[in-house]
């Protein structure tokens, strides 16, 4: 090779350091280390989501790699950058459109509120950004519960702290997470009412559930076997007494909340007795005798019950209770718990030897238990529950029981029935005038000129925006009271049961007596705005079964 040859040669090699560009590399990494970072995350992701991790990670794998191969082979630059991006780019994309699509809203990712989030709280990339709810947790012991530490703890704790927020925003007294399958089911009781919320994912429910066991003292590695626990939850200065119940099934586990501040009242004066059954009601607890009180199923039977007894001086007499479960705990009252049916009168047997004053039975259905609560009211002061819908019906049932209506009756005092009704909320309820016909049908004064309801139309703030009602959450109720019947039992109407006359003759005597029904209690109520004619109608309505019997 000639001097000038060799010349040409090295003029048109580069220069050194040409065959690597610095820059270059630069932005390969900056390209591809955020693939290699979330490609686990996919697969995790997918995995919580019980979508096809496999599928989705080797498709985000593949779509990497193969826009490598294309950006190393491209003799450009550019073209090999744009072919690595449509690849990677687009089965990211996808794998968000399809995740996104499949949870709650806000909990969405790559969206501009999660962006903003990542980027203006400076938090790092992470499975969801944790929300502020605020929600101070105590477990069973009474000790607060942290928020978690570990990023993937935080969906999670997330997903709780929103089941607890709607359980105390909406007010409920009972939730509830049923698995069926493709989903599991949340519904909150609200003022009595069952109300389906938003579903959850089974994996986001699974989680949550094992969350809430190991806060309420449950074994989390039992999956099958009923376990209760405890819990508080406080929002805004408020703690809330929550009892937790969780039971297996074929496809999960099912959480039951009941929040005990909703469950259990004790004063007697605040249930939503009218004055006059209050009256009557203190002066019949106060004679040695048994009382009886009735209603249906979550009609409020328990927090009367307890109520009847705060109402005695629990420092000065000597107060106890028979009961399949204590929804609280009454101070200065011995509560002895019984798990089966067949224990309640040995039970009761024990506690009568000791003496007592007053004495509590949440219920009675077999001869036995009833024969000790004759026994006992002799000289004591006994309260019986009893499953009805009429006191004439609660009535009825103690006569069964007890095989002989004139032993049932000699130490019986009173029997009170009550329902639940739906209290208007008094922010957004709605007044209008009642029909003539119908007030004439209802046996009611024509002179009423107004009931309430709840609002037909929307609220509109100051601007004509429709909102909604902050007091009641659109429902147009908000809380529940009490209607009373009262039964008195005298003379003339244990002479009329043991001559065994007919119902319409004892509902005449009552009727000659002044008892008010509950459908009138209900009426008056409606009267007084406090609630309206569809609540009274839903509730009132008998129970068939009963009817029939």
């Amino acid at each position: 090779m000639t001097e000038a040859t060799t010349s040409v040669f090295l003029a048109a090699l580069p220069e050194v350091g040409g065959y690597f560009s610095l820059f270059k590399i630069v932005v390969m990494l900056a390209f591809i280390l955020p693939w290699w970072l979330a490609l686990p995350w996919v697969v995790r992701d997918a995995r919580n989501l019980r979508t096809n991790a496999v599928g989705w990670g080797l498709g985000f794998l593949g779509a990497g790699v193969l826009g490598l191969v294309f950006w190393f082979l491209l003799p450009f630059y550019l073209a090999g950058l744009a072919a690595y991006v449509v690849f990677t780019g687009g089965v990211g994309a996808g794998y968000v459109v399809h995740r996104n699509g499949k949870v709650e809203d806000g909990f969405e990712v790559m969206t501009a509120d999660h962006i903003e989030g990542v980027f203006g709280k400076d938090t790092g990339p992470k499975n969801v950004t944790q929300r502020e709810v605020h929600i101070k947790l105590y477990n069973a012991s009474g000790q607060i519960v942290p928020p978690p530490n570990s990023a993937d703890q935080v969906a999670t704790y997330d997903e709780a702290q929103d089941l607890l927020y709607g359980i105390l925003f909406h007010r409920a007294s009972e939730a509830d997470l049923t698995p069926t399958g493709q989903e599991t089911r949340v519904r909150f009781v609200i003022d009595g009412v069952v109300r389906p919320m938003p579903s959850m994912l089974p994996a986001n429910s699974d989680a949550v559930v094992q969350y809430f066991k190991g806060i309420g003292g449950m074994d989390v590695s039992e999956g099958r076997r009923p376990q209760t626990g405890k819990m508080s939850a406080d929002m805004a200065g408020a703690p809330v007494d929550m009892e937790l119940t969780t039971t297996g099934t074929t496809i999960g586990q099912r959480l039951r909340f009941r929040i005990l501040r909703e469950a259990v009242q004790l004063d007697l004066a605040t249930l939503g007795m009218s004055q006059a059954v209050y009256d009557r009601t203190c002066a019949l607890i106060a004679q040695n005798g048994l009382f009886i009180a009735s209603g249906r199923h979550d009609s409020g039977l328990t927090s009367t019950l307890y109520s009847l007894l705060s109402h005695h001086d629990v420092y000065m007499k000597q107060v106890m209770t028979v009961e399949a479960q204590r929804l609280t705990d009454l101070e200065n009252v011995t509560q002895n718990l019984y798990a089966q049916e067949s224990q309640r009168p040995g039970l009761l047997s024990a506690g009568l030897r000791r003496d007592p004053h007053v004495v509590m039975v949440d219920q009675c259905n077999d001869p036995e238990t009833a024969k000790l609560i004759l026994q006992a009211a002799g000289d004591k002061q006994v309260v019986l529950g009893v499953s009805a819908s009429e006191s004439l019906t609660a009535l009825a049932k103690w006569v069964a029981v007890c095989g002989d209506a004139a032993v049932a009756i000699k130490d019986l005092r009173g029997v009170l029935c009550q329902v639940l009704l739906r209290k208007l909320c008094i922010a957004c309820r709605e007044a209008y005038r009642p029909n003539a016909d119908l007030l004439a049908k209802l046996n009611l004064p024509g002179a009423i000129d107004r009931f309430y309801r709840p609002p037909t139309k929307p609220m509109l703030d100051r601007k004509g925006n429709p909102v909604t009602c902050a007091a009641c959450q659109g429902t147009g109720y908000a809380g529940r009271t009490g209607v009373f019947e009262l039964l008195e039992v005298t003379d003339e109407l244990r002479h009329l049961i043991i001559a065994g006359v007919g119902l319409t003759q004892l509902k005449s005597l009552c009727r000659k007596n002044g008892m008010l029904y509950i459908q009138e209690q209900a009426l008056q109520k409606v009267i007084d705005g406090v609630t309206d004619l569809k609540e009274v109608i839903r509730v009132t309505q008998k129970n068939p079964k009963e009817m029939q019997a």
